[in-house]
């Protein structure tokens, strides 16, 4: 395998890495806000099971919908930047805002030095 192939593969590996990184980090911030927020709810006393189960499943619906909507925004903040970084083009920027990290992993991809500077 020549350099440029190996220099590709181990920003590669690096990107996929930061993404797991970013998306572990995000579901740990989620989990334990939602343990704190459910513990502030022990002291409403005897619910039955069907009413117990009804709660946690909505605030299980909530803790997804916030994960999934801060990671689409991060994932638009970053594309945002490394389309202006790229391109210097608001109307390119704000196109690749709605691809979110469809357009950050291709950036990564096909980024030359993301890691070599």
């Amino acid at each position: 395998m020549d350099k440029k192939k190996q220099t590709q593969n181990k920003n590669l590996k690096y990107v996929v890495y930061t993404l797991i990184g970013i998306a572990f980090f995000i579901a740990v911030i989620g989990v334990v806000s939602f343990v704190a927020h459910e513990s502030g709810h022990s002291a409403i006393g005897n619910i039955d099971a069907y009413n117990a189960g009804k709660r946690l499943g909505i605030r299980l619906g909530i803790l997804v919908n916030f994960i999934l909507k801060s990671g689409f925004l991060m994932g638009s903040f970053i594309a945002i930047a490394a389309s202006w970084e790229k391109n210097k083009s608001i109307s390119k920027a704000m196109l690749h805002a709605v691809l979110s990290w469809g357009y950050v992993v291709y950036y990564a991809i096909t980024r030359k030095t993301i890691l070599n500077n």
